[in-house]
This record gives structure tokens, sequence and C-alpha cells, in this order.
């Protein structure tokens, strides 16, 4: 056949080459940096426990009086038993031997991956069983006002004060309301160097009436739209560890020719820390969490 030869004209006999890879990206989680972080040691049960004293009465008393006002001492128990999860994934030689060499080796990462998500995303759950104090509620866009009144709420009740860092976790959605309360007053007056300006040209980071602000993709939105945020003390919500995590790989030469099984197992558990029974240490934050348009 006369003419020239161009790529297109063979283009059935070039090879398609994978020339690059990516993990889908993941939001990193927050509870490590704002939870008790605790390890269970082993040879101590199933369940992590921890007991705490209630306070005792101090009585003024003369030379000559008799005190019989006996304290007793009494406590609650705070029990959690961790659960186990593990990732599964089974990859037949067939495939080791076709994929492309820059996509496998980015496979190591993706149970790691997924099991942090797990643990984030469990530790969230906990989110909408908190006490409700300085909730906003459906549908209302969260506000400096609810996270300062949960940090007061935190440092200065009767039950027990905390004394520890607290934190915020928020949806991304929910602190951009934030930011637009800060800010509302560009295109009205002219914004002086501080706060305001700062905000308008790198967005809102930071803290927010002494506690640390963490922005956490894994938090679910509902169909209002609205999420679950939460401002707690590092005290108030505990991360039990019962186990490092432990990774294993298996054979199954009966499947598909030969498979590689990639085993990945781990021990944990979430549990919010009372006082006296008392929630007082962390706060609910249910709010709007719509989509930014403008």
């Amino acid at each position: 056949m006369p003419g020239e030869t161009t790529s297109g004209s063979l283009r059935t006999a070039l090879p398609s080459i994978v020339a690059q890879a990516r993990i889908i990206r993941e939001d990193e989680g927050t509870y490590k940096r704002t939870t008790d972080l605790v390890t269970q040691k082993k040879g101590t049960g199933l369940d992590w426990q921890e007991f705490s004293l209630n306070q005792v009465q101090a009585s003024d008393i003369t030379e000559t009086a008799r005190n019989e006002n006996y304290q007793q001492l009494s406590g609650q128990l705070l029990e959690l038993e961790p659960d186990m999860v593990q990732i599964l994934i089974k990859i037949t030689d067939r495939t080791h031997r076709k994929i492309a060499a820059v996509v496998e080796a980015k496979m190591g990462g993706l149970a790691q991956n997924a099991m942090e998500r797990k643990k984030d995303e469990d530790y969230l759950s906990l989110f909408s069983g908190l006490a409700t104090t300085t909730s906003p509620g459906t549908g209302n866009p969260i506000s400096f006002g609810h996270i300062s009144a949960a940090v007061a709420n935190i440092e200065s009740n009767v039950t027990e004060p905390s004394m520890g860092t607290i934190s915020t976790v928020l949806h991304g959605f929910q602190i951009y309301d934030i930011q637009n309360e800060v800010v509302a007053g560009v295109g009205t007056y002219t914004i002086p160097n501080g706060l305001s300006e700062e905000v308008f040209r790198k967005g809102f980071r930071g803290t927010v009436a002494g506690s640390n602000l963490f922005k956490d993709g894994n938090i679910t939105i509902d169909s209002t739209p609205d999420a679950n945020g939460a401002t707690h003390a590092l005290e108030g919500i505990v991360s039990v560890m019962g186990m490092v995590r432990k990774p294993e790989t298996d054979r199954d030469p009966y499947f598909g020719g030969g498979a590689d099984v990639i085993i990945m197992t781990d021990e944990y558990g979430f549990v919010e820390r009372t006082s006296a029974g008392t929630q007082v240490w962390a706060q609910r934050h249910l709010s709007d969490a719509t989509a930014p348009a403008s």
C-alpha cells in the first residue's frame, strides 16, 4: 500500500504501557493527634480497664472536736473490649506477571491506608453520641461561638474541668462556615492587617477559642446535608490499641493457577471517658455541611 507510515498506521502493533500510577488520595485522619492513645498490655484479659476515684471532702475541725465525718471511697470503672479488624487481598500469579510494575509498586500502601481510614471512621462514629450542649443543630451553620462555648464547658464544668489539650474536629464544609464568619466584612468595609486578612488570603487554620482545629474528610455528610463534628479534650476520648498491627502473607496454589494472599490484622477500640458517669469533656457539633457554591 503506497503512502507514509505513521503511528496511526501501526496503532494495533504499538504496546500499551502504563507510565505512571498513583493511589487515590485519602484523608490522613485525626484520632492519633486528638485522643488519649493507650496500648492494652499483653496478658491483661479481653477488656482494657481504668478505675477513676470520686472526690472526697475535707471537714473543718477544732482542737476539742471529734471528727466522725468519714469519707467513703468510691469510683467508676471504664472498660472497653477492643475489636479485631482484618484486610485480605488475594493476587494471582498471572496478575503479577501481567500487571505494570508501576501499578504493582503502589499496592503495598493500600491495606495500610484502608486500616487507618477504618480506625478514623470508628473514632468519628462516637461523635453522634456526645453531649449536644453547643450543637447548632440540623441545617444551621457552625460558628465561633459554638466552639467557644464547648471549650468553656469542657474547661470550667463543675464535675471535673479538663486541664489538657482541646481539639475541634470538623468537616471542611463546616470549617468553611467559620471562615465565612471571619471574613464577613469583605466587600463591606476595609479589611486591616490581622485575622480577617490572613483568613481571606490563606483560609481558616489554627485554633478557635484555645481549641486546635482539625479538618477531617472522613466525617460523613448525611442527606440533609449535615455533619457531626466535635470539640473534645484529649482525655475525653480514649483510643485503645489491643495489639501491634500484624501483616502476614500466605499462598493459595489452588486458586487461579496460584495466588499470594496479603493479610493485615489489627485490634483497637474507642470509648468516651466520662467523669463520675457524666459527659463533661466532649461536645457534639451537628451542623450544616452544604457544599460551598460561592
